[in-house]
């Protein structure tokens, strides 16, 4: 029986060869969309990750962040670079990198996303002598007025990482905004201690993703975990081999303008501290949590100041707590702003003493190789640095039972934070 050939003369053969055909282009496209719009798009939204600050991104959790691209990187935190350009001391004591990646951030339900973008900067913390609070003139001359590492929002108390880790999360409300509506964005700080006494390292992340807000407990978890992620391949890179804590699962939101607590009740950052009668009777604070930068904001009416008779839900005193390179930079801001204008000594020069414009200083040994502890109590208009020009005309001078309680607050808070973080006891006088 004569076999059927299937040749484009017949017209079974036509409708085969046609078939085919089609398959064939269908696959063809198919192939080119999966190699052109599958593997190598993802390529290179992964070189990006790869190349961006030195290759220490953790490319999973910033997807989780940033979606699977295409990604943008950007130059970072500029003037971060440019203060350590600029400063031999900064070069010599070690590395910085800072890169800003952006994409178009995770669908949520479905929806389109608008812009996501990690703002990334990893440090190295040169390793300081117990006891060495002391300010390099020159640096301070060379550095201008660049800070040497990037400052979290803390007019707020800001929440600590847990998990083992070194670290905290703040958000605009941490700097005592009081607009709920600009919820979308966050810092997130990890200080690691090297092995072997080789310093330590300081990862800062600025993430924000248009798309959600941070009351998405997820999202905080997204956010903390670029920066931990980030903080373990940098360990393992440049040689520290710090000791690590685990992914964070959750974080707590820091803590709002609207959530103040008694100050009798305060069991965190402001447990300790004394109250004044009436006078002092709130407080914003945070969970005691290793943070290298601690905050507690006593509230109380402020009679110094003209116009109507203020609440005692109005700030009142900051106190601060500084650990490692948050207590070398906060000298150093210290020298910048008031070195040239001041003859008496500030917390670069003794372990203790009062501060320009109101408010005292205490150090504390810590034998970690962070150098020592820095603790402030400022009163509220005196910190501000965009306070009314107007504010000093008619302040009051503080009283000597104003003196004596900033001295009792700074003890007991310093004190308190002191030993949490495993230093001595802190010297409140020069």
């Amino acid at each position: 029986m004569a076999r059927a050939r299937l040749t484009w003369r017949t017209r079974t053969g036509r409708a085969v060869l046609s078939s085919c055909g089609a398959l064939v282009a269908l696959a063809l496209i198919a192939g080119g969309y999966y190699w052109w719009g599958g593997p190598r798009e993802h390529r290179a939204a992964q070189q990006v990750l790869d190349e961006a600050c030195d290759g220490v991104l953790p490319s999973r959790e910033v997807r989780d962040v940033l979606g699977d691209g295409p990604f943008e990187k950007g130059p970072g935190r500029v003037d971060v670079l440019l203060a350590a350009e600029d400063s031999d001391r900064a070069r010599d004591e070690g590395r910085t990198v800072t890169c800003t990646v952006t994409g178009d951030g995770v669908p949520v339900a479905g929806d389109n996303t608008n812009e996501a973008e990690v703002q990334v900067t990893v440090q190295s913390v040169p390793r300081r002598r117990d006891a060495d609070f002391g300010v390099d003139r020159a640096s301070v001359r060379e550095g201008g007025r660049d800070r040497r590492y990037p400052r979290p929002a803390a007019e707020l108390p800001p929440a600590g990482l847990g998990g083992g880790w070194r670290g905290l999360f703040t958000t605009a409300e941490s700097e005592g905004d009081t607009d709920r509506s600009d919820r979308h964005g966050a810092t997130v700080v990890t200080l690691l201690e090297c092995a072997r006494d080789r310093g330590g390292l300081l990862v800062t992340v600025d993430a924000k993703d248009e798309d959600v807000t941070l009351d998405d407990p997820r999202r905080r978890a997204a956010f903390a975990r670029v920066a931990t992620g980030t903080a373990a391949k940098a360990s393992g890179k440049w040689g520290c081999d710090a000791r690590l804590g685990e992914p964070p699962r959750t974080v707590a939101l820091p803590v709002n303008a609207d959530e103040s607590v008694r100050l009798a009740d305060a069991s965190g950052t402001c447990r300790g501290v004394p109250g004044r009668g009436g006078q002092l009777s709130r407080a914003w604070e945070s969970a005691s949590s290793g943070s290298p930068v601690e905050v507690c904001v006593v509230a109380g009416e402020r009679p110094e100041l003209p116009g109507p008779r203020s609440s005692d839900e109005a700030p009142r005193y900051h106190l601060v707590a500084s650990y490692g390179p948050y207590a070398d930079s906060e000298r150093l801001d210290y020298e910048r702003r008031h070195g040239e204008y001041s003859e008496k000594p500030g917390p670069g020069d003794a372990a203790a003493g009062r501060l320009v414009g109101g408010g005292r200083w205490a150090s504390a040994v810590c034998r970690d190789g962070s150098g020592p502890a820095l603790f402030t109590v400022r009163d509220e208009g005196a910190w501000r640095e965009d306070r009314s020009p107007t504010y000093d005309k008619h302040r009051a001078k503080p009283s000597a039972a104003d003196l004596a309680y900033e001295r009792t607050a700074l003890e007991e808070f310093a004190r308190r934070s002191a030993r949490a973080h495993g230093c001595e006891a802190p010297k409140l006088r020069p």
